[in-house]
Order: structure tokens, then sequence, then C-alpha cells
């Protein structure tokens, strides 16, 4: 005898498993990440960057270097490249 929990758990795992749901989620998950969650991750990395550089002011040497550039870059770079994928991704769905 198994419990509602386990039951529900069981229905919910199920229905997962559907290849409709699947894509549906992964339609909407990559809708939403090209608009909204995007604009979201270009805000933190841009307040990432502001104290990367703010930070350098102080820095010396190395650290200064890794402040005022690498870590900017770094950063600039990647949400460049999440961009183009789920641009990509966006397209290739549509």
């Amino acid at each position: 005898m198994s419990s509602k929990w386990v039951q529900v758990r069981d229905s919910l795992l199920e229905a997962i498993k559907a290849e409709e749901v699947g894509k549906t989620l992964k339609d909407r998950l990559v809708g939403w990440a090209e608009t909204e969650g995007i604009e979201f991750i270009e805000t933190f990395a841009d307040g990432v960057i502001d104290e990367c550089r703010k930070d350098a002011e102080t820095e010396t040497g190395w650290c200064r270097i890794r402040d005022a550039f690498v870590l900017p870059i770094a950063i600039d770079g990647g949400v460049f490249i999440l961009k183009v994928v789920l641009e990509k991704a966006a397209a290739a769905e549509g």
C-alpha cells in the first residue's frame, strides 16, 4: 500500500515524461530566458562589473588588472554567448 504522496509523485513523474509536456516546457523556458531572463542576467552582470571596476581603483598589480579588465570582459563575453545561444535556440524552435 503506497501513500498519497507516492501516488502524487509518481503521477507527476509520469506526466513529466510525456514528450509534449517536455517540449512545451522547454519552449516556454527558452522563450522566457530569451526575453525576461536575459534582462535579469544583464542587469546582474552590469552590477558585478561596476563593483569590479570600483574595486579596481583601490587594487594594485594583478588584482587591479583582473578587476578592471579581465573579469568585466569575461562576464560581458559570457552574457554575449548566452544571448547568441538563446537566440539560436528560439529561432530553431520557432
